[in-house]
């Protein structure tokens, strides 16, 4: 089965005050990141699984797994709730942490979202359709 994907991403980029290691702790350390972001038990390392815990009329859980990890510099982990496996979504978000020249951190959030759309399903419906009688072509 072929399958042809299309994807999208939002990046956003910042720059804030703060040292690349404290904005780096704030991403990757559990009550650090639930202050900004969802209650979780992340753990930075490749291959961990973890969970960001939103309220249910707020999206409710989010599944994740880390990726990738650079240390102090990038986390890329997967993103996995009702609304991504409702629409067959694959999403990643990425964090990518980078020291400014007057000791801030230039921070660029990258969420990515593949759409997965499997070519054998339209075969599928056009072999449907070509069984079709001329009659009830001509009936519909």
């Amino acid at each position: 089965m072929n399958d042809r994907s299309q994807q999208d991403e939002i990046t956003v980029e910042c720059t804030v005050p703060d040292a690349p290691e404290k904005v780096w702790r704030a991403l990757t350390v559990p009550e650090l990141l639930a202050a900004w972001l969802l209650p979780n038990d992340i753990r930075p390392e490749e291959g961990a699984r973890f969970s960001l815990d939103g309220a249910p009329g707020e999206g409710g859980s989010v599944e994740c797994e880390v990726l990738e990890i650079e240390p102090q510099r990038l986390i890329r982990y997967s993103w996995r709730d009702k609304s991504t496996v409702r629409d067959g979504l694959e999403t990643t978000v990425s964090f990518r942490v980078l020291p400014t020249a007057d000791g801030g951190t230039r921070l660029r959030i990258m969420h990515e979202a593949r759409v997965l759309v499997k070519k054998a399903v339209g075969q599928r419906l056009m072999a449907c359709n070509s069984n079709v009688t001329p009659a009830m072509k001509m009936a519909a």
